[in-house]
């Protein structure tokens, strides 16, 4: 799967480059991008102990935090336009972490559509806001950890859709105000879905189950964006 996401990564920096050059007054650039905040999990059992995996609790709180790195593309970074396309295409390295230290390191694919509206329109500042759509693509796995005196691990296939609400500042610089710093902020409410194995090191035997839960995260993100 990490492969697949490679693949797809490099295809979206591709269409991101072809649009840029495309269509005048689009600017493109790189970005980064943090965020934390936490949710809950759960196995979907159907309300039952997960008796073969050995465990009593189907649901559990986790503390979320990522990070991202990536590629921007903003329809209308600067000018009178009322309205401005971002589109967000990166790597995100993901952390799930429970109420007992255990943590699962994922990592993958997010593109994330934002929708702003001017609401300020200055040739030396933009400020915009409004909402937002994400999707994410992630793999990964826990840290090696022990249930019930075994050598235990967790892996995950996960797919996430997210919508929220951003705001953020376009500030040319630079002698021919080419070079636009573009800070922004926000909250994401997140919903996540995929497939999860158990799998128990010393004994050889796993469980597999299907895994859903929700976070709320805030962000903010720096980008770079070239006129």
């Amino acid at each position: 799967m990490r492969s697949s996401l490679r693949t797809l990564f490099l295809v979206a920096v591709f269409l991101l480059l072809l649009v840029s050059g495309a269509a005048a007054g689009v600017a493109i650039g790189p970005y980064v991008d943090l965020a934390g905040g936490g949710g809950e999990m759960e196995w979907d059992t159907n309300g039952n102990s997960w008796d073969n995996g050995g465990f009593s609790t189907n649901e559990w709180d986790v503390d979320a935090g990522s990070g991202a790195i990536g590629f921007v593309l903003d329809t209308a970074p600067t000018g009178p336009a009322p309205f401005n396309y971002r589109l967000n295409v990166g790597l995100e390295a993901q952390t799930l972490e429970d109420d007992f230290g255990i943590e699962m390191n994922l990592g993958g694919l997010v593109v994330e559509n934002v929708f702003g509206f001017a609401i300020m329109r200055k040739p030396n500042l933009r400020w915009w806001a409004g909402p937002l759509l994400r999707f994410g693509f992630y793999s990964g796995e826990t840290d090696t950890f022990y249930f019930l005196g075994d050598r235990t691990r967790t892996e995950a296939d996960l797919f996430e859709l997210g919508v929220g609400a951003v705001t953020g500042v376009n500030i040319p610089i630079g002698k021919n105000k080419k070079v636009i710093l573009a800070p922004s902020a926000g909250v994401r409410f997140i919903g996540i879905g995929g497939e999860a194995t158990v799998k128990n090191l010393d004994t050889g035997v796993e469980f597999t189950d299907d895994i859903s839960g929700g976070i709320s995260m805030a962000f903010v993100n720096f980008a770079l964006l070239f006129d």
